[in-house]
């Protein structure tokens, strides 16, 4: 049996919370935006760097030409010729677990079925049409259901997400943002029925978990 676990995307904050999200990840799905992007932009809640744990397996999504070039230069071990990470040098990036035995890309035809077939937002049809797709937490999990016999999903979009922040690790409440390029109201009602048909495990809170009842 296959049992995926650890699987996470983007900044991976792990320290103080592993009690609830656990302290080891097997699998790190990300795009050049994502790991780059997350040291700076999280570093208040204590994000260095990429989870390193030993034998780990990265798993890329390219999303654009930033990504091939990124791709580009982690392979050769070299520095980015142009684009938008020109100069920078990819291999630094993997806190010294890059090894290409264990780094892997989904393939384009992929990530096109999963926003084919299952995450097809009307997105698609605006002006904006060429920056919308699914999230990158929706491409891993249906990369976990596709590779593994069980799959269970923590931190995903519930029907309950206004009463909660973006992320677990928000200290202050803040209000869930809806970005253009992310349809996050379908993947939500995706998750609550694959889960309805027992065919993955969405973790969520209860009316029980969430208010204690009241004694008369």
């Amino acid at each position: 049996m296959c049992i995926c676990l650890c699987d996470r995307m983007n900044g991976a904050i792990t320290k103080g919370y592993e009690e609830d999200v656990g302290g080891r990840t097997s699998v790190y799905v990300h795009t050049a935006h994502s790991i780059t992007n997350s040291p700076y932009t999280l570093r208040g809640y204590g994000y260095k760097n990429v989870p390193n744990d030993e034998g780990i397996k990265y798993v890329m999504i390219p999303e654009g030409i930033r990504d091939f070039n990124w791709l580009k230069g982690l392979l050769k071990g070299e520095r980015i010729g142009e684009g938008l990470y020109k100069n920078r040098r990819p291999r630094t990036y993997y806190a010294g677990q890059y090894n290409k035995t264990r780094f892997y890309v989904l393939h384009q035809d992929f990530l096109r079925y999963v926003r084919n077939r299952f995450i097809k937002s009307r997105g698609l049809l605006s002006p904006h049409w060429a920056i919308v797709r699914p999230t990158n937490g929706a491409f891993t999990l249906f990369l976990a259901l596709h590779t593994c016999d069980t799959v269970s999903a923590y931190g995903f979009m519930t029907e309950d997400y206004s009463k909660y922040s973006n992320y677990y690790y928000e200290k202050i409440k803040k209000r869930v943002i809806f970005y253009a390029n992310h349809d996050y109201l379908m993947e939500k009602d995706l998750w609550k029925s694959l889960h309805n048909t027992k065919i993955l495990k969405l973790y969520q809170r209860t009316n029980s978990e969430q208010e204690p009842e009241k004694e008369n």
